[in-house]
């Protein structure tokens, strides 16, 4: 079997590396990928209601053009 770990032991200094972890032992890069995780899904999801509410909007539009619906009155 192919040994790719270039390190003959897993220590402290790799542990903090591979995890943005600073001094103290917090990991930073756990918090970093939570908030770009959280920022990622707020994003998708108000694109989301962005994009149906645009296909309610034009689906809308059809139905009235035909008749189907009644146009509301004019404000």
């Amino acid at each position: 079997m192919f040994d790719a770990f270039a390190w003959d032991e897993w220590s402290e200094t790799i542990t903090q590396f591979w995890t943005f972890s600073g001094q103290d032992g917090t990991s930073a890069g756990t918090v970093i990928l939570t908030i770009l995780g959280f920022a990622v899904m707020l994003i998708s999801f108000f694109g989301f209601v962005i994009l149906e509410e645009g296909k309610l909007a034009r689906q809308a539009e059809k139905l009235r053009s035909t008749g189907a619906l009644d146009r509301p009155p004019a404000a």
